[in-house]
């Protein structure tokens, strides 16, 4: 699927931010996952850091609210694991815990741009492949991408993009481009919210004046930095959480992941989300296993686990 038509599939759903991987969504029930976490496919090898013997503990560092609540205890129940999940807001956030030393966790979810630069940092582990075979149900599109070749320290888990959403019950404009976005910001000064993200925010500013998204450019940058300033004194909250103060009408525009408006519009149905017309990012956040885990059997074979197609539809009809 091309780019252009990734993204109208993206705009034609609501898919949350996180969303689950559509390519195993919809291979439901095609094929079975093994539970027989010690059996080798080839390119296991003798050298394995990963043992046959499944640990009875998990720990994970997750986004909050991003996998269904069914999920941990169906896992613990069939693979005899204790799951025990601890929250970040931001990839930044992730990041600095683990640089900082923090210890114990087997699983954490970045976005694709953070897994290059926690593989960069050496604060990941490279994944065994022959322990997650259900890795082949996943689709091409998602696999084998810039910032993990050959998924050697990440495999996918969702996709999204990365947008604006507005209260129309508020805000009286349409609204269909970033460079409304940042128009409209002076008119409704006091009721935006943007990412505690610098790559999503930069990258609006970026796609506003034309240019790509993915800039390295030190005079687009600094366009953007320019816009950034222009809009922040309009800014109520930077926050990868504005659900609460967009559904209480305390923000009215928030620059945000397609899944949070979709969380606002179940209790506000006015809630729209927009894929802006000058374009946007698509982004994938990934299952990864910090360097050093505990328990990194369990850690593979809830990640193998975790691609089953049933698993997959299960958290996209929660998100």
């Amino acid at each position: 699927m091309s780019q252009d038509r990734l993204s109208e599939h993206l705009r034609t759903r609501r898919i949350s931010r996180r969303t689950a991987l559509s390519g195993a969504a919809a291979a439901a029930f095609l094929a079975a996952c093994s539970k027989e976490v010690g059996t080798r496919s080839s390119g296991g090898g003798e050298d394995s850091e990963v043992p046959d013997e499944l640990e009875s503990s998990l720990n994970i560092f997750n986004w909050a609210d991003y996998v269904n609540p069914k999920t941990y205890p169906q896992f613990e129940r069939e693979m005899d694991v204790k799951i025990t999940e601890d929250n970040y807001a931001s990839n930044e956030d992730a990041l600095a815990k683990l640089q900082a030393g923090a210890a114990g966790y087997d699983i954490v979810v970045p976005t694709g741009y953070m897994i290059e630069i926690m593989r960069q940092e050496g604060v990941l582990f490279e994944l065994d492949h022959s322990k997650i075979p259900n890795l082949e149900l996943v689709d091409s599109r998602f696999l084998d991408l810039a910032f993990d070749p050959g998924n050697r320290y990440s495999v996918p888990k969702d996709y999204g993009t990365t947008g604006f959403g507005y209260r129309s019950k508020f805000v009286k404009d349409e609204m269909t481009s970033w460079e409304d976005f940042y128009r409209l910001a002076s008119k409704y000064s006091g009721r935006y919210t943007v990412l505690d993200s610098p790559p999503e925010v930069v990258g609006s500013a970026l796609k506003m004046l034309g240019y790509s998204y993915n800039s390295t450019d030190p005079n687009e940058i600094s366009e953007a930095t320019d816009e950034i300033i222009k809009l922040k004194p309009h800014v109520r909250k930077i926050t990868s959480s504005m659900r609460e103060i967009m559904i209480s009408g305390e923000a009215y525009i928030s620059l945000t992941w397609n899944g949070e408006i979709g969380y606002v519009a179940l209790d506000a149905a006015d809630a729209t989300y927009v894929v802006p017309a000058e374009g946007t990012e698509v982004w994938t956040d990934n299952w990864a296993i910090p360097a050093d885990p505990p328990h990194p059997a369990a850690a593979h074979a809830f990640i193998n686990w975790q691609l089953q197609p049933k698993v997959q539809a299960q958290d996209t009809e929660y998100h």
